[in-house]
């Protein structure tokens, strides 16, 4: 979560200053109104990705379920983050399942395929979230002044989908090895029966 909080700090920090050196003498705005239209678009779309995962959240588990079609990942979409080298920076996402009480950090039961089937049901929660908020993103344009939008709302809309964008990528890698487990515990247990 560090390295998040630092890279939307660095990011607010170089919109912030490209603005105040380059769109402020053309718009005439202030240095204060470069850094404070900044934080004000960056705390929106926070609050707006928390709303649309709170609302996502409340939806039905049965659409959410791996079995549907939607979340299923093919070996060529699988094969598509490994060309991503996604194994050396999955890890450094950081994982909010304290929010849902149940953690995807690490995975606790790999033989018990009930907990096998709540991480999949989260991981698919995750995902639409993700993908969701990549897009509800891109309204932030709409709280400041239109003549700024592309100073200050498309720049944040475009850090915040990049964030959101990764953790996606993560949960559809994750989602893949965690079917090809869940499918092997249920032929060993097929085998014990």
């Amino acid at each position: 979560m560090l390295l998040y909080g630092a890279i939307i700090a660095v990011c607010m920090a170089l919109i912030a200053a490209f603005n105040a050196l380059f769109a402020a003498p053309a718009f005439g705005f202030s240095l204060a109104y470069s850094v404070l239209a900044t934080v004000i678009n960056t705390a929106a779309v926070i609050a707006l990705d928390g709303l649309f995962a709170f609302i996502i959240r409340r939806l039905p588990n049965k659409w959410f379920s791996h079995e549907k079609k939607f979340f299923s990942v093919s070996l060529k979409e699988k094969n598509f983050y490994e060309k991503l080298k996604i194994k050396k920076w999955k890890d450094k996402i950081p994982e909010l399942g304290g929010f849902t009480k149940f953690s995807k950090g690490k995975i606790e039961k790999p033989f018990d395929n009930e907990y096998l089937s709540r991480y999949l049901l989260e991981a698919c929660y995750g995902f639409v979230i993700h993908i969701v908020t990549v897009f509800t993103g891109f309204a932030i344009i709409f709280i400041c002044p239109l003549r700024y939008w592309f100073c200050f709302g498309l720049p944040v809309a475009f850090v915040n989908a990049v964030l959101n964008v990764l953790p996606a990528f993560t949960l559809r890698y994750n989602t893949y090895k965690l079917c090809v487990l869940y499918k092997r515990n249920e032929k060993r247990n097929a085998l014990a029966a």
